[in-house]
């Protein structure tokens, strides 16, 4: 009697569980950019459709709106992955365009239209009134900031953007981890580097860094996909005494393609002689044609025409330099955790170098340790495979 009793206990609790669980699947949620918060495409796909009822609900739901225009831009959609395809007349362009166009109709005079029609405009500068009219309309809120600050950064209008790195970093909302990973990567350049980087983690990190706790501000950040507009690249050019560039990376894909090959290396003909150095994150397009003058010292590639031994440098930075306690034991609550966790996993590469520089020395103590680190980084991101292959088992 009593083993029935509690089997029909435990039936009722497991459909209670589930009841909140299927409840809980079925509640649209705040929906970040992908650079603050990572989820699965299969979460996006669920909260696309999911604000959608709201905003049929409800036309004039603003916050409906802005949720279901993120969670459409982060979702990948299978037969989207060319845009020029014209799939029954739609595709990522002209879906998301079209969010816009019902916002315009429906709530126009929001924070939420402003700020969507300007990063749907990926950049367009032409678009920067809408920016600014949803900063005016509500300056309490973080998300504008960064794009803030990028555009002065295009203007070279120094000040407001500094202005806007201050304010961003005193709200305190950015990633702890990614300014623990940026932090290593500024602190392991020389004096008055140059470093590229590509993409917004790395850069809007060392940018918030360098203006908000006045961390390496000697150092130049240049940001190759801002590179691509003329006006900007023609600055910074003028600026660090680089001569001018007689690629049009827009001609036509010849072009392009030779303006990644070709710029990086372009800046080392500056007329001050500060190093350069590439971040580990930039992609190959725009290192693979001068791998051999690349040298690895931690986060981040120096270039040098002439060999250089990189384990010396490798080996300051890991244990003079950088603050690695973070990657043993993370107490901080991280709304970006998991891209801390992925952003991390670049710390692959320097640590299988210093593993097989102390096993060739036969210091079995440090090759222990290296391996070690690597190996709970790869715990902590899920990516044993990328592990293993950095440190096959022999």
């Amino acid at each position: 009697m009593k083993q029935s009793y509690f089997l029909t206990l435990l039936i009722i609790w497991i459909f209670i569980l589930l009841s909140i669980k299927s409840t809980l699947a079925q509640t649209p949620e705040k929906i970040y950019g992908k650079n603050k918060v990572l989820k699965t495409n299969d979460y996006y796909l669920q909260q696309k459709d999911l604000w959608k009822k709201e905003v049929d609900k409800n036309p004039k739901n603003a916050d409906g709106w802005y949720n279901y225009y993120r969670a459409s831009r982060n979702a990948y959609i299978v037969g989207e992955e060319n845009d020029s395809l014209n799939t029954k007349g739609i595709n990522r362009f002209g879906r998301l365009k079209k969010i816009v166009l019902e916002m315009e109709k429906n709530v126009p005079e929001t924070f939420e239209y402003n700020y969507v029609k300007w990063i749907n405009g990926n950049n367009d500068q032409s678009l920067f009134p809408y920016l600014e009219k949803a900063h005016k309309i509500s300056p309490e809120k973080s998300e504008p900031l960064m794009d803030l600050v990028y555009f002065y950064e295009i203007k070279g209008d120094y000040p407001q953007r500094d202005k806007n790195i201050e304010t961003f970093y005193h709200l305190g909302e950015y990633s702890p981890g990614l300014l623990n990973y940026s932090y290593n990567m500024l602190m392991g350049l020389d004096k008055d580097a140059i470093i590229f980087t590509e993409g917004d983690k790395d850069t809007d990190a060392s940018l918030l860094l360098q203006k908000g706790m006045r961390i390496r501000e000697d150092v130049k950040l240049i940001n190759v996909n801002l590179l691509l507009i003329k006006d900007y690249r023609e600055r910074i050019f003028k600026e660090l005494g680089v001569t001018a560039f007689d690629i049009d990376p827009f001609a036509n894909d010849d072009n392009y393609n030779n303006y990644r090959a070709s710029v990086i290396e372009h800046f080392t003909k500056n007329n001050k002689n500060r190093p350069i150095y590439a971040a580990v994150t930039v992609s190959l397009p725009y290192t693979k044609d001068i791998k051999d003058k690349l040298y690895l010292t931690g986060l981040a590639y120096l270039y040098s025409p002439t060999t250089i031994d990189n384990n010396e440098l490798l080996k300051k930075n890991f244990e003079q330099v950088y603050a690695l306690d973070y990657l043993k034991v993370y107490f901080p609550h991280d709304i970006s955790e998991g891209n801390v966790h992925r952003f991390n996993e670049n710390y692959f590469l320097p640590l299988a170098a210093l593993y097989k520089h102390y096993l060739n020395n036969g210091n079995n103590l440090k090759t222990e340790y290296y391996k070690g680190l690597a190996h709970k980084i790869a715990l902590d991101s899920d990516s044993m495979a990328a592990f293993e292959t950095f440190f096959p088992n022999k």
